[in-house]
């Protein structure tokens, strides 16, 4: 991401930053979508029936003074577990290979993607960024990932 931003320093063009805060972390990572990453990058057998195993029947459990709820879930990474954020990964991998255009790179630290967009005018640069921000909305909706507008910051450069 530095030398593309570097890059568009040199060559005079407008640089925006845009940092996406997922809201619930690794809590929101959904299990189908990580199972078809898995399936995509061409996880041997074994392995994805070892994910899909134990992602199945897991529960999740409220207990107080005078009562107890037992619910059934089907997304998060356990926190702390070795192997949550390898999840997590493998589900935003399909995110950071979208086919964005050649003013765009997409990167994520950690649970945030961080998408910079380049272009010659403000104008252009809007139209980039609505055009690329379609397409993280549209992932968004089919991986059931939401993005915590408040938290999520703009930059120009």
């Amino acid at each position: 991401m530095k030398d593309f931003v570097e890059e568009g320093l040199v060559t005079g063009e407008l640089t925006v930053l845009v940092s996406l805060d997922v809201k619930g972390d690794f809590d929101a990572a959904w299990w189908h979508s990580i199972l078809n990453g898995l399936k995509a990058c061409g996880c041997p057998k074994n392995l994805y029936n070892l994910t899909k195993s134990y992602f199945s029947q897991r529960t999740v459990t409220l207990s107080t003074n005078s009562f107890r709820m037992k619910r059934e879930v089907s997304k998060g990474c356990p926190q702390g577990s070795c192997c949550g954020q390898g999840f997590w990964n493998i589900q935003y991998n399909s995110l950071l290979n979208l086919k964005f255009t050649r003013r765009t790179k997409a990167v994520a630290f950690a649970d945030d993607p961080v998408l910079t967009v380049r272009g010659e005018t403000v104008s252009e640069v809007e139209n980039f960024l609505k055009l690329e921000l379609s397409k993280i909305t549209a992932w968004s909706k089919s991986n059931k990932i939401s993005n915590n507008e408040e938290k999520s910051k703009v930059i120009l450069i």
